[in-house]
């Protein structure tokens, strides 16, 4: 390996649930660079978008592409719908779920006839999670969660919510929804268009519900957050995505 040649800091500013992989990134990153130093803000209240706009930061973090910002997408996650697990709904198509969590189906006997006439409990999530930007966008319903939906910020808040309540649905990363089920919580990770999500649908693109995690940055990125981008495209830094608990993307697998 040759010598690096770049030197200086970068710092990232998240709020979502990407932490663990950036932490990943950022070591392996500073190993191959030693003149560089990585640095992590992470809040829930943090503003990624605004502090790169005010150029506070060097990278931010999202779940959606910012069209007044340079967007680079680095992985990819899947959005795994869940209900309890005494629910006799297992499966869905992504119109049924786009009619629910915009309001137009409101009784769990409308999205499939054997099912209580009980109303459909919604657990929406925070906007700080990223995940919501990208689950709306992928069905179509773009700010058109009800706003008296229940809202579940972390992803063990909102599946502990839907463990607990027969009637509610929530969306959550792939990643903990099979980890809770293989641990035997009382959910249900339901069949979408006829796909179980699982890692390997995620993967090879079958499962149709995923969302973009997102690099942003000003116009004119600094050679540190270059080669810090290029980094976590390459086939290393892919290999890392995985390990940090999210996908490759499809051209870099």
């Amino acid at each position: 390996m040759r010598p690096s040649t770049i030197s200086g800091t970068i710092l990232v500013v998240g709020n979502g649930p990407e932490r663990y992989l950036l932490e990943i990134l950022a070591a392996e990153f500073e190993s191959r660079h030693p003149s560089v130093s990585v640095d992590i803000f992470w809040h829930p209240n943090a503003k990624p978008i605004r502090t790169i706009e005010l150029n506070e930061a060097d990278i931010g973090i999202t779940g959606e592409e910012v069209p007044s910002l340079r967007s680079t997408a680095i992985a990819r996650d899947g959005v795994a719908v869940l209900t309890n697990f005494s629910n006799p709904v297992k499966e869905m198509t992504t119109q049924q779920i786009a009619d629910v969590f915009s309001g137009k189906i409101r009784y769990w006997s409308q999205v499939y006839e054997e099912a209580p006439q009980t109303k459909i409990v919604l657990i929406n999530r925070t906007t700080n999670e990223n995940i919501r930007q990208g689950f709306e966008k992928a069905l179509s319903i773009v700010d058109g969660i009800p706003r008296s939906a229940y809202r579940a910020g972390t992803e063990d808040e909102a599946i502990k919510a839907v463990s607990g309540n027969l009637e509610a649905i929530t969306f959550v990363s792939m990643t903990p929804a099979l980890r809770a089920k293989e641990d035997g919580i009382a959910i249900n990770l339901l069949f979408i268009n006829r796909v179980e999500p699982e890692v390997q649908t995620v993967m090879d693109n079958r499962y149709p519900l995923q969302r973009p995690v997102m690099i942003v940055t000003n116009a004119r990125p600094s050679p540190q957050v270059l080669a810090f981008e290029q980094f976590a495209l390459s086939r290393e830094g892919q290999t890392l995505i995985k390990k940090g608990k999210y996908y490759p993307l499809l051209n870099r697998q």
